[in-house]
């Protein structure tokens, strides 16, 4: 009984069996599939890992280089800033080289102008010395014609007295007087000393009023020798004290006397020459010549010739030396001619 049951199960079970073959099939086929498709996944799981790791590996280096890289770069940036500083220092010394090099141009610029300066002052100093000097030898010279015409009437006055001198019985005497009223020696005498004066007045600043006085009065009596027919006058109002203590140009009287006598009329038994020197106001000196003329056409002749040379290189001395001084020539009437300076002597 139980065998015939089992029987009747067997085709049951082999039923079950053979619907269950399909599926197992399937089902491994499926396994088969998804196991191909596991290896094949792992397979390509495998190369990407590999690129992965091999992209890894070089990421890893790369990162390494990078990191050697960024030290250098560190290195690189610590000496950059090292040198942007030293750069910087570099810079502030130039900038103050500059300004020692600008600062010291800039002085020897300024010494080069002064020593300019100083050098113009020393040209102008020079050549208004120059100028002094050249202004002062045209007023402190005598004239040529003078010296000439004192020396020949002194020659003429010994040819004179040779011919005048005679003896009898062994005994000498003069035949005639003569009628210098100068000695011929004494003259010759004046002359050495007012050349001597004139020279030695080049190299003196000042003289006493007395030591000029002495010496103009040494050129009257050569005009006196020279125009025994002139009335020479000199009238000084200074007192000896004034006299010794007043100091002033050398030779600054001398032009007037000179004017005189070289554009004056001296021949006539009318003609004069007047001199006054007196203290004026405010402490001033005033020398004062009058003299006589031909006419007035010929004033205005001598007044010209003596403007040229006399009185103009006087006004020359004056405004060298005596800038505040007033000078003044002119023709007054009745032929006479005035030439008159006013200074402040200190």
């Amino acid at each position: 009984m139980q065998y015939q049951n089992n029987n009747i199960q067997a085709p049951e079970y082999l039923l079950f069996i053979e619907k269950a073959i399909p599926i197992l099939f399937v089902l491994l086929i499926l396994l088969i599939m998804r196991n191909w498709y596991n290896l094949y996944k792992k397979r390509s799981f495998r190369k990407k890992n590999k690129k992965l790791k091999a992209k890894l590996d070089s990421n890893q280096l790369a990162f390494s280089n990078y990191d050697a890289q960024i030290n250098q770069l560190e290195s690189l940036k610590e000496n950059l800033s090292t040198k942007q500083t030293e750069i910087l220092q570099l810079h502030d010394e130039l900038d103050n080289y500059k300004k020692k090099f600008y600062n010291t141009l800039n002085k020897k610029d300024k010494e080069i102008e002064v020593q300019k300066e100083t050098i113009n002052h020393q040209k102008n100093a020079y050549e208004r010395y120059i100028n002094y000097k050249t202004v002062e030898a045209n007023n402190t010279r005598l004239g040529a014609h003078f010296v000439k015409n004192v020396i020949s009437q002194i020659y003429e006055d010994i040819e004179e007295s040779e011919i005048n001198y005679g003896s009898f019985l062994g005994i000498f005497y003069w035949t005639n007087k003569t009628k210098s009223k100068l000695p011929s020696l004494k003259a010759l005498k004046h002359i050495f000393k007012l050349l001597d004066y004139n020279v030695s007045a080049l190299n003196k600043n000042k003289t006493s009023i007395e030591e000029e006085l002495l010496h103009i009065n040494m050129f009257l009596d050569l005009i006196k020798f020279l125009k025994p027919n002139a009335n020479v006058e000199f009238k000084n109002l200074l007192s000896d004290n004034e006299r010794k203590q007043i100091q002033i140009k050398p030779t600054l009287f001398f032009p007037f006397v000179e004017n005189a006598l070289k554009h004056g009329s001296l021949n006539k038994e009318e003609s004069f020459i007047s001199i006054e020197l007196k203290q004026a106001e405010q402490n001033r000196l005033s020398y004062c010549l009058v003299n006589s003329i031909e006419s007035m056409e010929h004033c205005e002749v001598s007044n010209n010739k003596s403007s040229q040379f006399g009185l103009n290189a006087l006004q020359q001395l004056l405004d060298a030396y005596y800038p505040n001084s007033e000078l003044e020539y002119k023709t007054l009437p009745n032929s006479q001619y005035l030439s008159q300076l006013t200074i402040s002597p200190n």
